[in-house]
């Protein structure tokens, strides 16, 4: 899955890259406008750093619902159109001769408040419920899947539930065929008087800690949003950013001059709201000291390093960690790298091209080391690889997949691969025997004298096979017969 995440961020990111966008707001918004989501919508396409945080808050939501869908890990929210139904039927019941365990610390009021307002408990079925239900409604946010929170929240009996969590949204006035009809209205034209209420609920540790957050991170409060996140690289992340985020759109539609008219904020609300919501603003490289502040004492995993350089733009940063990984990471993650350092070349972006180089040269390695019967199965594949590094390194590690091969009748696709990869096969095969002729002449010299005989003959018959056996990539060369009669010749006499 972290693969896969990492693809996608590569292809946001240079998809985001390679997209004319707008250079200024005024070349977007030409006449004044009282819908505060045309404004912000128009400040998006503007400006490429607020635009790169909803890129990357985006791809982090997009991970979390395909890793929530493949793992299917939150509670099942059962649907019921009446909430806290078991306090219902207990309230119901009242003192009735059929309710004999009659709790006195049970609220005796169904309205949501009530358990707050009369210090009262609601029943212990019901409070699993409603925890499992915030629980699921901040999977639901974290996964960008809003309107499916709101619907959870509706089909839970919790309307009202719902309701709290839209506050959140952008005024804006649907466009009208008739000048003359009266103007429809979506989102909150009381959106900072909503926030500060908000924060009431966010800043209250008697609450379920979901909802804390939930409410928090839709109105700009990350310290209540830390504890669901429970140290989670990618959680956090998504935390912080989505908080610089609201920070940044509620700065410019408190200030900019293009949004005076659609600000609906009295200024006694806005000052209360400045005094207990105060964001720090952070360039990205801060949220990612922040967040590694907050993983307690976890530490990145290969991908989320290359994931945090690939968002910063530290290509350079990639190759030189990658040094240190090619000595000790597992095969799949060399594999990454190796396609990693290709689609950066084909976007121009490889400046440290002997690295890059390495990583490729280590793939190649690591492919040939899987073949351990003599045969191979899809030269074409090792073949492109070992097509993309140096000619001189191509010949040596071909020649080392030929040293590889024993059986005849996969050579020819060997040399057939070879070929239409561009490598040089004939210097690669004239690699392969020098080497075989080397190791025949270390093996007459280092003859072990405890060998009987027998064995030192029948160490002598597999040098010498494999020698005779090198000469066959040769014949298998058009142009390259004469020099393998020449070699056969050479090696009788």
């Amino acid at each position: 899955a972290e693969e896969a995440n990492t693809w996608k961020l590569l292809h946001c990111l240079y998809t985001d890259s390679i997209t004319e966008h707008p250079e200024s707001l005024n070349s977007i918004v030409t006449e004044i406008t009282l819908s505060q989501q045309t404004l912000v919508s128009a400040l998006f396409r503007s400006d490429s750093e607020l635009r790169l945080l909803q890129l990357l808050v985006d791809w982090l939501e997009a991970s979390a619902a395909y890793q929530e869908e493949a793992t299917q890990t939150s509670a099942p929210v059962i649907g019921n159109n009446i909430h806290w139904s078991n306090t219902l039927h207990q309230l119901l019941i009242g003192t009735s001769l059929f309710n004999k365990d009659k709790n006195k610390a049970m609220v005796t009021c169904m309205d949501p408040d009530a358990a707050r307002r009369q210090k009262k408990t609601i029943h212990s079925d019901d409070q699993k419920d409603d925890n499992d239900l915030c629980k699921r409604i901040f999977t639901e946010v974290r996964c960008g899947k809003f309107k499916d929170a709101i619907s959870l929240c509706i089909s839970a009996g919790q309307a009202w539930r719902g309701a709290v969590l839209q506050g959140w949204i952008l005024l804006h006035y649907l466009p009208r065929e008739d000048p003359n009809s009266p103007l429809q209205m979506i989102g909150n034209p009381s959106r900072d008087l909503w926030k500060w209420c908000a924060l009431g609920i966010a800043n209250n540790v008697a609450e379920n800690v979901h909802y804390r957050a939930t409410v928090g991170i839709l109105s700009g409060h990350l310290s209540s949003t830390i504890p669901a996140c429970q140290g989670s690289w990618e959680d956090l992340l998504w935390a912080h950013l989505r908080v610089q985020i609201e920070a940044r759109v509620d700065k410019f539609l408190h200030e900019h001059h293009a949004t005076a008219d659609a600000n609906t904020t009295s200024a006694d609300v806005l000052e209360l709201l400045q005094s207990e919501l105060q964001v720090e603003e952070l360039s990205l490289q801060q949220v990612f000291s922040a967040v590694k502040s907050l993983m307690d004492g976890k530490r990145e995993s290969y991908y989320q390093t290359c994931q945090r350089h690939l968002m910063l733009g530290h290509i350079r940063a990639i190759m030189q960690d990658s040094l240190q990984w090619l000595e000790n990471a597992e095969e799949r993650f060399i594999r990454f790298l190796s396609h990693l350092v290709l689609v950066l070349r084909l976007m121009g972006k490889d400046p440290l091209h002997d690295i890059g180089d390495k990583i490729l040269e280590k793939y190649v390695t690591q492919l040939i080391d899987k073949l351990i019967d003599g045969s191979v199965d899809c030269p074409e594949l090792i073949a492109y690889y070992t097509s993309t590094v140096p000619v001189a390194r191509q010949i040596v590690l071909y020649a080392e997949l030929m040293d590889h091969i024993h059986k005849s009748e996969y050579r020819q696709g060997v040399v057939k691969a070879g070929l239409s990869a561009g490598v040089d096969v004939a210097a690669s095969a004239r690699v392969a025997i020098k080497k075989a002729i080397t190791d025949i002449q270390q093996g007459y010299g280092n003859l072990d004298l405890t060998f009987t005989q027998t064995a030192a003959v029948e160490k002598d018959k597999t040098l010498i096979s494999k020698v005779i056996s090198s000469l066959e990539w040769l014949s298998l060369i058009s142009n390259q017969l004469e020099e393998a009669l020449w070699l056969s010749n050479a090696m009788i006499r």
